[in-house]
């Protein structure tokens, strides 16, 4: 009896250390995706809002590996999800859903030589078009915003 409560307990302790590690995402800030766009190499640019609910939009590009992200911060988690669900029926529905959950969205899509990331986190959407040849870097950028 006293063996099984050690197993218990050894395999509680290992679950619980497991999910110790797993935290949940934060979205970035409009600075820090700048920050962040700036230190890659890419010329980050102001945009005009097109919907009154979006707070902040920015755009980057690298014109020598023809990538271009786009991040925008909304006032609520529900407008930046109506903005995702908007864009992602905008591309081929022969993409692929990575995560779908309530604060956290992931789609991408690789259509001949254009491959595209679109990932929502809380009150922001980030959306990636680059070629296939730099989506490497492209993955690389999205993951330095923990994204």
């Amino acid at each position: 009896m006293k063996k099984m409560k050690v197993s218990v307990l050894a395999f509680a302790s290992a679950a619980l250390l497991l999910f110790a590690g797993c935290s949940a995402r934060t979205a970035a800030t409009a600075d820090e995706f700048q920050k962040q766009a700036k230190k890659a190499g890419y010329t980050v640019t102001e945009e005009t809002a097109s919907d009154s609910s979006i707070t902040k939009a920015l755009s980057a590009a690298k014109s020598d590996s023809g990538t271009t992200f786009e991040f925008i911060t909304f006032d609520s988690d529900q407008s930046a999800q109506s903005d995702y669900i908007s864009r992602k029926e905008e591309l081929s529905s022969s993409g692929k859903t990575v995560i779908d959950s309530d604060n956290y969205n992931k789609y991408t899509l690789t259509n001949g030589e254009l491959y595209y990331v679109l990932v929502r986190l809380g009150d922001t959407v980030l959306d990636c078009q680059t070629t296939t040849s730099s989506q490497k870097e492209a993955e690389n950028f999205i993951s330095s915003l923990k994204y």
